[in-house]
């Protein structure tokens, strides 16, 4: 593996940066269109887990809530009439 100069890094950042200045829109518009069905369908399945998510955080807060009123229920000192 041959390690490169500093002089070819500069070479290199230049070229990259002179791409970049005369191509980077249509560079961008490339990746854009290229990359459109991908990030729809990521969206989509982010979708998908925000929904599964909300429905299991509801299911657990049901549950949360009757345990915790069956724990009131059970340690609730009974009232008992007061005999005269």
């Amino acid at each position: 593996m041959s390690r490169i100069s500093m002089t070819e890094f500069a070479v290199g950042l230049a070229a990259g940066a002179i791409v970049a200045w005369l191509w980077g829109e249509q560079i961008r518009d490339y990746a854009d269109e290229q990359t459109r069905d991908l990030r729809k369908r990521a969206a989509d399945g982010l979708q998908v887990v925000q929904d599964r998510t909300e429905g299991v955080l509801e299911t657990a807060r049901e549950q949360i809530h009757s345990t915790l009123q069956a724990g009131q229920d059970a340690v609730r000192p009974k009232l008992t009439p007061v005999s005269s």
